[in-house]
Order: structure tokens, then C-alpha cells, then sequence
């Protein structure tokens, strides 16, 4: 009897990780389409084929279970824009590579901009700390970047920084958005190439001060 159940245990921890993935896919789709206060979990339930007292057993409540989304685009994001900054061949490119693959996973990921960031969605609550959860780990990897981009002889200027990675988080964000509501707009290398171009020339300006 033990044997197996030992046997068993690994395929139902599988079995629950692959449901527990469709069912985000399809919250992250649904919420993106129809916004936090559109969607209910009837809606993600009939999506996957799934029984709605099984989501509840998983994520506890809507809330819960759009926390999880915030969560994992959180963690994908990040990761997708992180492994692009550091493959760049050089300083400058990295911040070119960085922009691509943002406005890439936007793209990827379309339904993905209204869970994330979407000012409109949430105002206030544990939501809405979580999106600004997003938003500050985004200006921490831009900061990152920004300090690699200062020559080791010049003495970090801690609110320069800061300055610096909101302005560049408020640019890809509006853009972002910009291209979210604009029919056929620029490819994502061209808006990250013009972007690169502005920033690259503040930098070099800060470098030299």
C-alpha cells in the first residue's frame, strides 16, 4: 500500500502544477479582457473545464487567484528582461536588448499589460499593492541597469538613480500603451532603438558630469 502511494504522489503533484498553469493562462486571458470586476471565476471555470470549488481549493478567492496571475507575469517579466539584459554584448546594448524584450513579452502576452499595470483596473487594496509590487521590481532591475552604465570612477548619485529608473519605467509604460491603442504601430525594435538612443545620450551626460 505505501509503495504505492509513494508511486502515485509524484503524477498528482504533476497533474495539479499542469492544471494549476491553465488555470492562470486562462485568468490572465479572462482578467485581461474583461478587467478584475468583469470577470468571475465561473468565467475562468468554464474556460478550463474545470469545477469553480476547485479553483477556490487552489487560490482561496478571486483575489487569491488574481494575486497568482500578478505573480507569475511578475516572475516571467522579469526573468524574460533580465536574461536579454545580461546576454547583451556590451553596456549600450543591453539597454536596447532590455526594451526589446519588454515590449517582445507585451506582445506575447497581450492580455498581459491590463493584469499587470492597467491604471484603470484597481484602485486600492491588496490588487493594487501587488501591481506596484510589479512596477518597483521593474525600476530596481532599470536602477541596475543605470548603475552599470556609470563609469566605476564616478560617485554614485543614489537619487539620480532613482530619477533615472522611474522616468525610464514611466516611458516604457506610457509606450506600452501607446502601442496597445495604436493600429499597426512601430515594430518593438524601433521604439526600443529610439528610446536606447535618448537615454544612451543622458547617461553619456551623467558620465561625463
Amino acid at each position: 500500500m505505501t509503495s504505492t502511494t509513494q508511486q502515485q504522489a509524484p503524477k498528482r503533484r504533476r497533474d495539479r502544477a499542469a492544471r494549476e498553469r491553465e488555470i492562470l493562462a486562462a485568468a490572465e486571458r479572462i482578467f485581461g479582457e474583461r478587467g478584475y470586476q468583469g470577470t468571475s471565476m465561473d468565467d475562468i471555470a468554464a474556460a478550463v473545464g474545470v469545477s469553480k470549488p476547485l479553483i477556490y481549493q487552489y487560490y482561496g478567492s478571486k483575489d487569491g487567484l488574481f494575486l497568482a496571475c500578478l505573480a507569475r507575469l511578475r516572475a516571467q517579466l522579469l526573468e524574460t528582461v533580465a536574461e536579454a539584459v545580461m546576454a547583451a554584448t556590451d553596456i549600450e546594448d543591453s539597454l536596447y536588448a532590455g526594451f526589446v524584450a519588454w515590449f517582445q513579452f507585451l506582445d506575447d502576452h497581450p492580455q498581459a499589460w491590463s493584469v499587470l499595470i492597467d491604471e484603470g483596473m484597481l484602485a486600492a487594496g491588496p490588487m493594487a499593492d501587488a501591481t506596484d509590487e510589479v512596477r518597483n521590481s521593474f525600476v530596481e532591475l532599470i536602477s541596475a541597469m543605470v548603475r552599470l552604465n556609470l563609469p566605476p570612477t564616478r560617485p554614485v548619485d543614489a537619487d539620480e538613480v532613482e530619477i533615472l529608473a522611474h522616468s525610464i519605467s514611466g516611458a516604457t509604460e506610457r509606450l506600452a500603451i501607446w502601442r496597445s491603442r495604436t493600429p499597426n504601430p512601430p515594430a518593438r525594435e524601433k521604439v526600443a532603438q529610439t528610446l536606447r538612443d535618448l537615454l544612451w545620450q543622458g547617461l553619456k551626460t551623467l558620465s561625463a558630469t
